[in-house]
């Protein structure tokens, strides 16, 4: 019976109801506490539900019941992280690294424990084992080089203390860990590891000719970093000018995590929201990722719930409250703000809808009127989601249909979550979702354009709303990147020049052409090759499930574009009197010859799209 609770507990994990998969497992253990693989399953649930605490007592349990088992370690370890509780998250890690000393993540984690706790020498130590293993972690490169630029120890001092010696066997390690440092922007780590490669290979020439052309980069690096100081100044003056203005703290912090003063960056981005806590401050992740850093988070709720207490029918610093909990790891209390503020933004929707009038606050108590017999029933599935893809024009869209008659939109355009959050679980995506009045027809869906491309997305989606409608808008690629580029350029997010962006990518897809990245800057190549991620999606939607629209005759006529996707959605017709573009790009037209690389590179992409869907969309 208790082995019956267990395997439900894993079905309901697998499908995403993480709140019905604990109490299943935990009637589990109830039956046999003695289990010790309940005790994981559980651990790993409440990991994914970000229940940091829950899941360190599960997985103690767990290993108690069964120290030989290194996965619970390991996990253990990512939860105490969470909780940043370093000194026991290394704890765990060693034990596992004892047991398994072949996972590269293992030694990873370790290392970003240690880094916490300043333990530079053994963190340098560690980083280089998981490299070892695994040289293409994500960002292990930039911690090493991190590590690096802290330690007061000599390198070799470093690796004789943890019997790391260059050998003719590994001396090949050891250049290529030098490449690849230069390649991830450390170039002073890799100089490091050049020159300590010559103390023992003093002959070698193509060690000398490396640390000769990184020497010459380091020279151009100066001038970068002159042109970085100038663009700090700039910041700086105009916070001076304007010192009442949130965004001039914005674009301050931006510059700032830019080159990395992550402490003066968090004070930034906090006065920004100080002075302006009533904007979508959510939305900005090099912000969150500042604060995340720098263990600020908990400033931030307490900045947003003052603002929430001081004027309960704000909109936004709710979102903003609720993004401080979520990032915490404090899902069940995000989702109670997400539904408070979510059912405000239904009840007004509706009466606007009906009335077509905003409802007035009453004078006495500061509310809205509610109406009588007024019955809001959640919403379990939205009814469409335009998938994507980004700079597309889905913004323009999604704000066209917000306004249609018969549909109410949640509180985020965006969500990411069959992307980037599918780990929060579904409660805390439907609680974005506006409460639906009973016994009217309306509609409701997102727009989230990080799906479109994520590889999970359609058979996470697929598993829980099989029924919904999905909309694509695909524009040429060649347009889209550009316009990702300066959008990121614009929002301080991206500090490379084009052609680099271009170079880089180019590089890094020969290198992993599967490899698509998340929020941080990147993907204008990988982004385009539409066909990829259109053959995903038909894998798992039929075909009437899915519309795919073209961008340039969106922009040319949006009415007529709007039409079909209405009888789509089996709505109404329903024209707007002005159809805006709701989050244009502004640059200059940029070089022919940029223009040329990308259009050559997404020539056979493109032509393989057309093949495929059996239409044209003339792209050059």
């Amino acid at each position: 019976m208790d082995n019956d609770y267990h395997d439900l507990g894993n079905s309901l994990q697998e499908c995403g109801r993480f709140d019905e998969s604990v109490a299943a497992y935990k009637k589990a253990i109830e039956l046999n506490p003695n289990f010790s693989w309940s005790y994981h399953s559980l651990g790993d649930v409440l990991l994914k539900l970000e229940k940091w605490e829950e899941a360190v007592a599960a997985y103690k349990k767990a290993v108690e019941l069964n120290p030989d088992f290194s996965w619970s370690y390991h996990n253990l370890g990512d939860a105490l992280l969470k909780l940043r509780r370093w000194e026991e998250a290394a704890a765990a890690y060693r034990c596992e690294i004892a047991l398994n000393s072949d996972f590269a993540w293992s030694f990873c984690n370790l290392g970003d424990a240690l880094t916490k706790l300043k333990q530079w020498d053994e963190a340098i130590a560690t980083y280089l084992k998981a490299i070892e293993i695994d040289g293409d972690l994500p960002g292990i490169y930039e911690k090493l080089g991190d590590a690096l630029g802290q330690t007061d120890s000599d390198l070799n001092f470093v690796l004789e203390q943890y019997q790391l010696q260059i050998t003719p066997k590994n001396w090949e390690f050891y250049l290529q860990l030098g490449k690849n440092l230069a390649k991830y922007d450390r170039p002073k780590s890799a100089i490091i590891f050049y020159q300590f490669l010559l103390t023992s290979l003093p002959n070698c020439s193509y060690v000398s000719a490396e640390l000769e052309e990184l020497l010459q980069q380091q020279e151009k690096c100066v001038s970068k970093a002159l042109e970085e100081d100038r663009a700090l100044a700039s910041s700086r003056a105009t916070v001076a000018q304007k010192p009442d203005d949130c965004w001039s703290y914005y674009n301050l912090g931006a510059v700032l995590s830019h080159q990395k003063s992550w402490e003066e960056a968090a004070v930034a981005f906090f006065q920004a929201i100080e002075i302006n806590p009533d904007l979508p401050w959510w939305f900005y992740y090099n912000l969150w990722e500042v604060f995340v850093r720098q263990n600020k988070l908990d400033e931030v709720e307490n900045l947003c719930r003052e603002v929430v207490a001081a004027k309960p029918e704000a909109f936004w610093p709710y979102l903003n409250l609720g993004e401080a909990l979520t990032r915490q790891g404090k899902i069940a209390e995000a989702i109670d703000f997400y539904r408070t503020v979510s059912y405000k933004q239904s009840f007004a929707s509706v009466i606007s809808k009906r009335t077509g009038k905003m409802p007035v606050l009453q004078a006495d108590t500061g509310k809205m009127p509610v109406p009588q017999n007024w019955n809001l029933k959640p919403v379990k599935v939205p009814n469409f989601i335009i998938i994507g893809s980004q700079r597309c024009g889905t913004t323009s869209l999604y704000t066209y249909l917000a306004q249609h008659p018969q549909i109410l939109t949640p509180i985020k355009k965006e969500m990411d979550f069959f992307s980037w959050h599918f780990d929060r679980g579904i409660d805390w995506y439907l609680a974005h979702f506006p409460p639906m009045p009973s016994g009217e027809e309306f509609l409701t869906g997102e727009a989230s354009p990080s799906y479109f491309d994520y590889r999970e997305a359609p058979e996470r989606l697929y598993s829980l709303f099989p029924e919904s409608k999905l909309i694509v808008l695909l524009r040429n690629p060649v347009d889209r990147a550009i316009s990702q580029f300066y959008r990121l350029t614009g929002l301080n997010w991206e500090s490379r020049a084009l052609d680099r962006v271009i170079s880089d990518e180019i590089e890094r897809l020969n290198q992993n052409p599967e490899y698509i990245i998340g929020e941080e800057p990147g993907n204008y190549l990988a982004r385009g090759r539409y066909i990829e991620f259109i053959k995903n999606w038909r894998t798992f939607f039929p075909t009437e499930q899915l519309l795919i629209l073209k961008s340039e005759d969106f922009y040319a006529d949006a009415a007529t574009t709007v039409k079909p996707v209405l009888e789509f959605l089996d709505l109404p017709g329903y024209q707007l009197s002005e159809y805006q573009n709701a989050n244009p790009g502004s640059y200059e037209r940029v070089n022919e010859s940029v223009r040329d690389r990308l259009s050559d590179y997404f020539r056979p992409y493109n032509q393989e799209l057309e093949e495929y869907l059996g239409r044209q969309f003339d792209w050059e």
